[in-house]
């Protein structure tokens, strides 16, 4: 899979585009001009922004694709040109595979300007959107030149998606239903095309998994020979009072009927004449827009949660002439001269609408005081004069002004820390998905490293786990890797005796211990023992009932010690490259036993009593260790049995003539001699318990040492 970032003018982008990118295609958008689309990685950063240049460092980005703000009938954005070369240096510095530019077929909309001796000396532009993409390609193809920064310019018409909300298409549809009358930009013989946003994925997808290809150019279109007097017909027809005006500005675009190039380039073939479903993306259009009506109701409701300030005025106003009532009604009440009910007035103000509601109310309050005095027949000069008159009047302002003043600084004290809040919560949240993102990068490149069946991460894992000096442990550890690896639960693994004539099961699958004998004479498999005999890999081709399908042999200095067996595989195992996985794995149990049998040799005088096959009691307790291991995992069975008898030489000559290579005798941690009898089962004990009844062994079932 391909991490694809996607910046710039992001917003002309629709969810049809990011769902109908390949599977093999991971989207990853980067912007600030879209909403956030639900399931999408999508990071609030641009280029230039440190979090942009964060996201090369959690992801393996192989190419960049940058939208400029001047498609779809665009007048670009602030900064894109100084975005697009901040994009441009970080995909150079990254060494991403390709940079993708999405242009408009605008920017070859000029005249070249000719001297005198014929030669080009500058183009001539209609528009000014179209000198400003030019420039924007122009810088592409430096970045190009000097960086060796592999660079595809995509001129596109215009775009269509399935909601054309914010589209050209969408604007066009707007004009219609609102003032009924639409301009059109150019004249009505000029070509119009269109490509779809599902197109336009599969294109990118393309060029995304496309290695072979170079720095280049290309015109995109639909293949569908449109103009825009086959629009205006379209319009006519769904709204026959719409009027239609055009422009008539220039268009001179020297574009490809169909996209040739692209076919030979990337073989992308569209699929979609976007003319012919005009009409049913404007009734969509229509349908969605006379759902955005607003009524009374919301225009009332949108009006009241956007004048919060006039809502306090009202207030104030309302209140005041509440307190102006109860103080004309109540004043002369002998329990009311105590309460100045317009200090009430101001302080309840100040404290719920801040210092501009409550200095307003103060001074109402110290209007209506004024007038008061008067009614009362005090002059206005002794009243100005007379600063013992002033006291109200300031207690008035200060109350108003106070509490005013204590209600904006918590308001700007929690709107600060709701700010700083929120700025830590983007933080945050950018940061864990960051985090996850790189989280599910590590899984998944694991899961290919190591999950793959051929990879050599995999056959690094094995290497380590056979990496043992107890050889039991080996056959452990191999039928485990092996079943792991292969994916195959039918594997089994038999020792062979000096003499080449019998193998003795040592380990097996869980679901083959009740059909695999625990023995087998060589001769009576005569086909596969002459295969692995010769050192090659039996491979069951002639279907022969009972026979396994592939065996391979393990060898010591030119004798088989050891087969490896696979008596079922499923129709896509049957192959070589299968079975020489099956070889590979075969190589490494061959050599971490055969390092564990000479490990064992050498430390022979360590391991078994002098003159005896008597282990010693530490390796006799590991080799019963990873038998009870095998048991729990069902792969292979042993019967124990403490001996009564106590004399280790007088006991190793009595059984080394009855027993298998495979058995163990040796010292338990408590000092009792044991036998320990592999791939036995109290159902076929007494094969073995006849021979040690003849041999006058004395000895007692147990499950584990001690009991």
């Amino acid at each position: 899979m391909k991490d694809l970032l996607i910046t710039g003018w992001t917003g002309s982008l629709k969810d049809d585009l990011l769902q109908n990118l390949s599977e093999e295609v991971r989207a990853v958008v980067a912007g600030k001009n879209c909403a956030h689309r639900p399931g999408k990685r999508f990071y609030h950063a641009c280029p230039g922004e440190d979090a942009f240049r964060q996201l090369f460092d959690v992801y393996s980005f192989s190419c960049v694709l940058f939208v400029s703000g001047y498609i779809d009938g665009g007048s670009g954005y602030p900064d894109e040109l100084h975005e697009l070369e901040k994009a441009l240096l970080q995909a150079a510095h990254s060494h991403v595979d390709k940079f993708i530019f999405l242009s408009t077929e605008q920017s070859q909309n000029y005249v070249p300007v000719t001297g005198t001796d014929s030669a080009a000396l500058d183009r001539d532009y209609f528009q000014s959107a179209a000198l400003c993409a030019g420039q924007e390609e122009t810088l592409c193809r430096f970045y190009s030149a000097r960086a060796s920064l592999k660079t595809i310019v995509l001129r596109l018409p215009c775009l269509a998606d399935s909601s054309n909300d914010a589209s050209f298409l969408g604007s066009v549809f707007r004009q219609a239903i609102q003032k009924k009358k639409v301009l059109l930009p150019y004249r009505a013989q000029d070509r119009l095309d269109f490509i779809s946003q599902r197109d336009l994925a599969g294109l990118i997808s393309r060029i995304v998994e496309e290695e072979d290809d170079v720095s280049d150019a290309f015109f995109v279109s639909s293949g569908y020979s449109h103009t825009w007097g086959d629009l205006e017909a379209l319009l006519r027809s769904a709204q026959p009072d719409l009027k239609i005006l055009y422009e008539n500005n220039a268009d001179v675009i020297s574009r490809e009927e169909y996209p040739v190039r692209l076919r030979r380039t990337y073989g992308w073939i569209p699929q979609d004449d976007v003319m012919e479903k005009v009409l049913d993306l404007y009734r969509r259009y229509s349908a969605s827009a006379g759902k955005g009506k607003r009524t009374l109701g919301d225009l009332a409701e949108a009006l009241l949660n956007r004048s919060g300030k006039l809502i306090g005025y009202v207030e104030m106003a309302v209140l005041f002439l509440l307190s102006e009532l109860l103080h004309h009604f109540l004043g002369n009440d002998v329990y009311f001269r105590f309460v100045d009910v317009r200090l009430f007035f101001v302080v309840i103000m100040g404290t719920v609408h801040g210092i501009r509601v409550g200095v307003v109310s103060a001074l109402l309050a110290c209007v209506a005081l004024f007038f008061q005095y008067m009614r009362q027949g005090v002059d206005w000069t002794l009243l100005f004069y007379n600063v013992e008159n002033w006291i109200p009047f300031m207690i008035y302002l200060m109350a108003g002004s106070v509490t005013g003043y204590i209600k904006n600084k918590k308001t700007e004290e929690i709107r600060f820390s709701q700010e700083e809040y929120s700025l830590l919560r983007d933080k945050y949240i950018f940061l864990n998905e960051v985090y996850q993102s790189a989280m599910e990068n590590k899984s998944e490149y694991k899961k290919q490293i190591l999950g793959f069946k051929d990879s050599f991460g995999r056959i690094f894992d094995a290497v380590q786990r056979l990496d043992n000096v107890l050889p039991q442990s080996i056959f452990l550890e191999a039928l485990v890797t092996m079943e792991d690896i292969l994916e195959n639960h039918s594997i089994a693994i038999y020792s062979v005796d000096r003499y080449e004539r019998f193998g003795r099961l040592v380990a097996c699958s869980n679901r083959m211990r009740a059909r695999l004998p625990k023995s087998a004479v060589l001769e009576e498999i005569g086909e596969l023992f002459r295969a692995v005999r010769g050192g090659n890999v039996y491979k069951n081709t002639k279907m022969t009932e009972g026979m396994p399908v592939y065996a391979n042999g393990i060898f010591r200095d030119g004798k088989l010690v050891l087969f490896v067996v696979i008596y079922e595989v499923s129709p896509e195992q049957y192959g070589m490259s299968y079975m020489n996985m099956f070889r590979i794995l075969c190589g490494l149990i061959q050599t971490s036993f055969l390092r564990a049998l000479e490990y064992e040799e050498l430390t022979a005088q360590k391991t078994y009593y002098p003159d005896t096959n008597v282990m010693r009691r530490e390796r006799f307790m590991e080799i019963l260790s990873v038998q009870e291991e095998m048991r729990d995992r069902q792969i292979a069975e042993f019967v124990l049995l403490r001996l009564e008898e106590t004399d280790k030489k007088d006991v190793s000559d009595r059984l080394s003539r009855l027993i298998r290579t495979a058995d163990v005798i040796g010292e338990g941690s408590d000092g009792r001699l044991y036998l320990l009898l592999t791939q036995v089962n109290l159902e076929s004990f007494h094969f073995v318990e006849s021979r040690l009844i003849s041999a006058g062994i004395h000895y007692y079932v147990t499950e584990k040492v001690g009991e």
